[in-house]
């Protein structure tokens, strides 16, 4: 028995077997342990994918690595998004966390809840947050040298709402007094990803390349394009500054929750974030010294503000019916006075139709009877040259009688017929001479229609003077005619002039008749062609004017005693039908002055 005992109290055999035992122990608790333990929850991080899917898991992918480690009760999944994605998730909420660039965050921080808990701070040593900005990168072999060479180029983008590329340059060139939707001939949006605008610019389909900072030299390092082909235009690059840039920079990339993610892991995220050493992979696979605190971003705000694209910038139209809802009083007053306007207005207008039509007519009827009395006067000028005419026409009369009795005398003497060839001569120029004075007469007495032609001033004086040279001569009146200048023809309505001259060589006449202090009475005719115009002076030695020059040229106002006062108006109204300028003027020591001036017209007029 105790041999049999023996062996197994021996210390070796207890030892194995409290080994065996022990082990059976753990191996069970493991795995009691692996059955209570939580599945670890999935936690959605959206990154803006600029470059593509690919650089975007290679350069964000360590930083979700280290949440994991951080905070090994989740785990956390990389997803990459472009513009339009990226602001679907933040509307919709379909992740926890967004990394984007800070124009995004800000823009779509007003309209949905989404709350920064990191910048990314910059890879060069003092660790900088301003990080994001415009790169102007043209051919080397281009002519481009600074900022206005490149205006009215084709220029390529990624596109218009992209913050860190076109926006950012158009805060610039509006800075410079530049608008920046007219200062490129043409702008070709590529879209993600952006590595295309320097492969586009490089094989020279387009003159400048609008990138964000830092693009040129990361695809220069990474071997894609020959950065000696490149050239930055407008490089303001700041000291220590590791990348050539054309704008001022704004605030780097941002770690930002959406409304899924609670505070507990928000605050759990930005420690491990602020954790995160400056020469860990991951911050360098960020291109960053690590994340800080989140840095303000006013400067984003006012970009957007100055540019009209704020959020919570409403269109014109949209803050004019909120002012209607809120004023709905002014509003129905604006508008019933609105209508009232426009009524008011087409009452108006329907006045001033009718009384334009009004206006016309009574224009017309007073033409009409402006041409009847001109016509009238005419006819009392005839019956006042009655006298005259009778002996102008008389004369020729008489000569044909004694001439035709003379041939008669001669006929019945038996004379030749060669002999009465003179005679008949005679008779037929009494006769033209008859014809001609008739002729006058019926021009005069015709109702004038204004029918203008090329006229020679000279021969209508000479008729003129032919009608009044009887009353004239029994008058005793001397007239003298004048002419200076070089002569030629004027575009004018003869009987119209004809009828001016009259009444002012009647009215000089009757002037010099009135004052009898002067033993010889005369009158001055004189023709004066100047350059542009033809001046005509009708000069007496008169009594002078008796009344002003404005009042004698209206209608009804006559200082004769049966004159009608419609000659010295008459006369104003026919010269400027032809567009001249008709005045009156006493002269020294005494005499009366009237004055023509008429315009070289042509039938265009």
């Amino acid at each position: 028995m105790n041999r049999l005992i023996q062996p197994l109290i021996q210390p070796r055999w207890w030892v194995f077997c409290v080994f065996l035992i022990t082990l059976g122990w753990l191996t069970n608790a493991s795995v009691y342990a692996q059955e209570a333990k939580p599945e670890a929850k999935t936690i959605k991080v959206a990154v803006l994918a600029t470059r593509g899917n690919t650089q975007a898991i290679q350069r964000w992918q360590p930083t979700i690595d280290w949440l994991n480690q951080q905070l090994p009760q989740y785990q956390f999944t990389l997803h990459p998004k472009n513009l339009e994605q990226m602001e679907g998730v933040i509307k919709n909420s379909s992740a926890e966390f967004v990394i984007t660039n800070p124009g995004q965050s800000v823009k779509l921080g007003w309209q949905y809840p989404l709350s920064w808990i990191a910048t990314l701070k910059g890879p060069w040593p003092d660790g900088s947050r301003q990080a994001l900005g415009s790169t102007l990168v043209v051919r080397n072999d281009s002519p481009f040298i600074d900022l206005e060479d490149l205006q009215n180029r084709h220029a390529v983008a990624v596109s218009p709402e992209a913050f860190g590329g076109f926006l950012t340059l158009s805060q610039y060139l509006k800075s410079k007094q530049q608008d920046p939707s007219l200062f490129f001939k043409k702008i070709d949006y590529l879209g993600f990803p952006i590595d295309a605008m320097l492969y586009h610019l490089r094989d020279h389909q387009s003159d400048v390349a609008i990138t964000p900072a830092c693009l040129l030299e990361s695809m220069s390092e990474e071997g894609l394009i020959d950065k000696k082909q490149f050239r930055v235009i407008n490089n303001t690059s700041p000291q220590n500054f590791p990348c050539a840039v054309s704008t001022p920079l704004y605030p780097n990339w941002s770690f930002a929750k959406t409304s899924q993610a609670d505070e507990v892991l928000a605050t759990a995220v930005t420690q491990a974030l602020l954790r995160l050493p400056p020469d860990s992979p991951a911050a360098i696979a960020a291109q960053s010294k690590g994340w800080s605190s989140p840095i303000s971003a006013l400067s984003v705000e006012k970009m957007y503000r100055n540019l009209n694209i704020h959020p919570m910038q409403t269109p014109w139209w949209q803050q004019a019916l909120l002012w209607l809802k809120q004023h709905q009083q002014w509003a129905w007053g604006a508008a019933i006075l609105f209508i009232a306007l426009n009524l008011y207005h087409f009452w108006l207008e329907y006045r001033f139709n009718r009384n334009q039509k009004l206006l016309n007519q009574a224009q017309l009827e007073l033409k009409q009877k402006s041409q009847m009395l001109e016509h009238a006067q005419r006819v009392a000028i005839v019956g006042g040259l009655g006298t005259n005419l009778a002996h102008e026409i008389n004369q020729p009369l008489s000569a044909i009688r004694n001439y035709s009795q003379g041939a008669k005398l001669r006929i019945e003497k038996g004379a030749e017929a060669t002999s009465l060839t003179p005679i008949i001569d005679k008779i037929e120029q009494q006769v033209l001479r008859v014809d001609a004075i008739v002729q006058r007469l019926r021009t005069l007495i015709t109702k004038r229609t204004v029918a203008k032609q090329e006229l020679d001033i000279t021969t209508l004086i000479e008729d003129t003077l032919a009608l009044l040279n009887h009353d004239l001569t029994d008058k005793k009146i001397a007239i003298k005619v004048r002419t200076h200048g070089t002569a030629r023809t004027i575009y004018a309505d003869a009987v119209g002039l004809q009828q001016v001259l009259v009444n002012l060589l009647n009215n000089a006449a009757d002037s010099c008749l009135s004052f009898a202090q002067e033993p010889s009475n005369r009158i001055e005719l004189i023709t004066h062609y100047t350059k542009q115009h033809l001046h005509i002076y009708v000069r007496d030695n008169g009594a002078g004017l008796a009344q002003p020059t404005h009042e004698l040229q209206s209608a009804f106002v006559s200082t004769k005693e049966k004159g009608l006062g419609l000659g010295l108006s008459i006369c104003h109204d026919i010269i400027e039908d032809h567009h001249g300028h008709f005045s009156l003027s006493s002269i020294s020591p005494h005499g009366c002055e009237a004055h023509i001036q008429l315009p070289y017209q042509t039938s265009s007029i």
